[in-house]
């Protein structure tokens, strides 16, 4: 009886450092990717001006993280709808396939041939949405 006794104790005695050693690395694993979420999550500021035939219709500083897209950062500052990861309509301002004018963006002065929902920023970005006639 007494060996079962200590069998059993043994046994519990090991199920717990086992227990306890998983958690201690869990702990550890959970820690370093929760760095490496905060280093993928750098704040940054970016600019953001909405342009139409040439004239300013908004602009607004936006504090954002590098993890987020430009279509993230559209939608929690502007009145937006988009099809296909295009926008195609911002503050009310509707593409019009009829007469050719839609809107098209660039980032610190380059043409960017990708959608918002594929786009990235980088701090001090500067980011102009123009709505104009695409020829």
């Amino acid at each position: 009886m007494k060996k079962k006794m200590s069998a059993c104790l043994a046994l519990l005695s090991a199920l717990f450092i086992v227990g306890c050693s998983t958690n201690e690395q869990n702990s550890a694993d959970t820690n370093e990717a929760t760095t490496q979420t905060r280093q993928k999550q750098e704040e940054i500021a970016v600019t953001v001006e909405i342009e139409k035939e040439d004239e300013t219709i908004d602009e607004k500083e936006i504090e954002t993280t590098t993890d987020e897209t430009l279509m993230q950062v559209m939608q929690d500052n502007f009145s937006i709808e988009e099809d296909g990861g295009m926008i195609t309509a911002i503050d009310d301002v509707e593409q019009d396939e009829d007469e050719n004018m839609y809107w098209t963006y660039t980032i610190d002065d380059e043409m960017v041939n990708t959608g918002a929902n594929e786009t990235t920023l980088e701090d001090s970005d500067q980011v102009v949405f123009t709505y104009d006639k695409v020829e």
